[in-house]
């Protein structure tokens, strides 16, 4: 539901798509291949060109630092997430088979995921034998993260999904700053509790106040939550 209010927002202008970065530094990351750069890179795989490989590690390392970000509670710098998971990635790219049904994203991010929980067991049977049900930490809601939670992680994991979910915690902590009116007017107007969208007409009469008035605090609410989106970023 939260998704409706990030498209809301992005459809004005409100909120722009967030640079990545390497770990660090303040150059960007190559953005992600789109459907079908990948797939001529991977029909030039196919046919023996193995220089693609390079192409293909570089523009998927942004998978590599979002699924570091879930580990990174975990008592671990997340640079060494990001080298660690970066093998990953390049084992991934290495052994992936274009004529298995498969997207390479998909089979990247249980490769990257498994490097770094390999990584992390290593790691933890240095301090203590760990339980696949004891909590490694919190993860950025604060729910314990355990490592039998992060090993049964949708294998169906893609970019677009990875960044709707971190859009969706940023948008959750910006408004958790409204005010108590404010978020009922945003829950009223998105429908985030009963799935039900409501004009601004409609929303003005349940409170008792004007459609013009509701206007005016929407444009304030979400130059609100942009302030609080960015300063997140």
């Amino acid at each position: 539901m939260y998704a409706r209010v990030l498209r809301w927002l992005a459809s004005r202008g409100l909120v722009r798509p967030r640079a990545i970065y390497y770990i660090g530094s303040s150059e960007a990351l190559p953005p992600p291949l789109t459907g079908e750069e990948e797939a001529a890179l991977l029909q030039r795989l196919v046919q023996g060109d193995e220089s693609v490989k390079n192409t293909l590690i570089e523009r998927n390392l942004r998978l590599v630092v979002y699924i570091a970000r879930k580990f990174d509670n975990t008592g671990v710098w997340v640079e060494d997430l990001v080298s660690i998971g970066t093998i990953g990635l390049i084992k991934a790219v290495k052994t992936f088979d274009p004529s298995k049904r498969i997207k390479l994203a998909t089979y990247a991010s249980k490769c990257i995921e498994n490097e770094i929980l390999m990584y992390l067991r290593r790691t933890a049977r240095t301090r203590a034998e760990v339980s696949f049900d004891e909590p490694l930490n919190k993860d950025w809601e604060g729910n314990e993260l355990l490592l039998s939670d992060v090993m049964g992680t949708d294998s169906d994991i893609t970019y677009r999904g990875l960044e709707e979910e971190v859009d969706r915690m940023l948008l959750r902590k910006a408004m958790a700053k409204l005010t108590g009116r404010e978020k009922r007017i945003m829950e009223l107007r998105f429908g985030l509790v009963d799935g039900r969208e409501r004009t601004q007409k409609e929303v003005a009469d349940l409170l008792g106040i004007s459609q013009s008035y509701i206007s005016r605090l929407e444009k304030r609410i979400f130059k609100r939550l942009k302030k609080e989106i960015l300063r997140m970023e």
